[in-house]
């Protein structure tokens, strides 16, 4: 497979006179497959010859003792001669390559973590095992923790000195840095919890926690924010699918708004899932835990056939959708499907009260609400566990609305 890449005899046999020589074809093989480019493979293999080569002049004959640290000893010395670009992801890719071969040994995952405090190791240790939390949620009370713990450095205080005085005015000081019930709300609950905590174990005087106060929030008190429709059709038919990216910018886009998907359900989708005979979506994973059948819609299908067909890289992945540049591989995060959805709004120069995924599943909820269907059923087609979930839609539901309205009185105001 280097014959892809070079077409000089010579230059293929020191290719694979080298130590790391043997492996080379299938490495070339396996680029060729990630769908990188020529020219973009060939300065690749360069890159990885040229490591071949070092690994022979340091004396290494066992592929198998290949770490990290020889690695990066070969890295700094191409950073001196300041020549190569990418060598890094060049080497590991190279390296990927050679582990799931077998050749080398799978590497431990080295975590540098900056020295996190030993009162939040053990809250945290408190909050899995007693609470039995999960690891994103654990996140979000450790960092309400360290910045309780950053105030009380900051006022010069003493854990076992603390007062409820002093827990009002940290609240008071947290509140004021940010105009937000939700974000009110938060700083309350995890400060509540983390004096709990300390409390509990000696750390405090027991009891501050009641200290904390109530945040006041109403249910179904905000309205969800949303496209009107005629703007979620005009990004959608503004996407140019002339090319493969556009192909699966639409896909995407029709997905999250024409069936309310969620980021997580559409980046997770498999092509397994998509029932074409019958014409149905099965999303076996969902927020709720439980499974759901979502039917496909004429614009739905035609927009995944087309990208499946002739926009999706040929790539042995299940998921349907795949990142356009080598390598190629599923989106690894949330993050992938919100820059794909900020890209098109600013392309089209739609003003969005937010630009997450989430918008769209708003926008085709309120238009549900519109009009007229049944509550349960937009419950159903969203995957709300509990039909009070939907409920805030109700809130957008402008012409029963006008309904109610009031007549003015008559006479106008003077």
């Amino acid at each position: 497979m280097l014959d892809k890449y070079y077409e000089d005899q010579t230059r293929l046999r020191q290719i694979r006179r080298g130590p790391l020589g043997p492996h080379f074809d299938d490495f070339a093989a396996e680029l060729c497959r990630q769908g990188f480019k020529r020219m973009t493979g060939k300065h690749h293999i360069t890159i990885c010859a040229k490591f071949s080569t070092f690994v022979q002049l340091e004396g290494v004959s066992d592929v198998a003792r290949i770490d990290e640290a020889l690695v990066q000893r070969f890295l700094d010395d191409l950073a001196i001669e300041g020549r190569f670009r990418q060598a890094d992801c060049a080497v590991r890719l190279f390296l990927e390559h050679l582990r799931s071969k077998g050749a080398v040994a799978t590497a431990t995952p080295v975590q540098k973590q900056a020295p996190r405090n030993p009162l939040l190791e053990a809250y945290d240790v408190n909050l899995r095992d007693v609470k039995g939390l999960k690891v994103s949620t654990r996140d979000g009370y450790i960092r309400g923790a360290a910045r309780f713990l950053q105030w009380v450095a900051s006022e010069n205080l003493r854990l076992r000195k603390l007062s409820r005085a002093n827990v009002l005015s940290f609240i008071s000081a947290s509140l004021a840095s940010r105009n937000s019930s939700t974000w009110l709300s938060q700083v309350a609950s995890q400060t509540r919890c983390f004096l709990r905590f300390l409390g509990e174990e000696g750390h405090s005087p027991v009891g501050l926690d009641r200290a904390v106060p109530s945040i006041a929030r109403w249910r179904l008190d905000k309205v969800p924010r949303h496209l009107p429709w005629e703007k979620v059709r005009q990004l959608i038919d503004s996407v140019d699918t002339s090319h493969a990216f556009g192909l699966r910018d639409k896909a995407v886009l029709v997905l999250l708004a024409m069936l309310g998907l969620r980021n997580s359900e559409v980046r997770h989708l498999r092509l397994a899932d998509v029932r074409w005979r019958s014409g149905e979506i099965h999303l076996p994973k969902t927020k709720s835990s439980k499974a759901r059948v979502l039917p496909m819609s004429h614009e739905v299908g035609a927009a995944l056939a087309d990208y499946v067909l002739h926009g999706r890289p040929v790539v042995d992945v299940p998921e349907v959708f795949v990142t356009h540049r080598a390598p190629y591989r599923p989106f690894s995060s949330a993050s992938g499907v919100g820059a794909l959805i900020a890209q098109q709004l600013r392309r089209t120069g739609i003003s969005a009260p937010c630009r997450g995924a989430h918008m769209l599943r708003h926008s085709i909820a309120t238009r549900l609400v519109n009009e007229g269907v049944p509550i349960k059923t937009i419950a159903d087609v969203l995957g709300h566990k509990s039909i009070d979930t939907t409920a805030i839609y109700t809130k957008v539901d402008v012409k029963r609305l006008s309904l109610a309205a009031l007549p003015f009185p008559t006479g106008g105001v003077r």
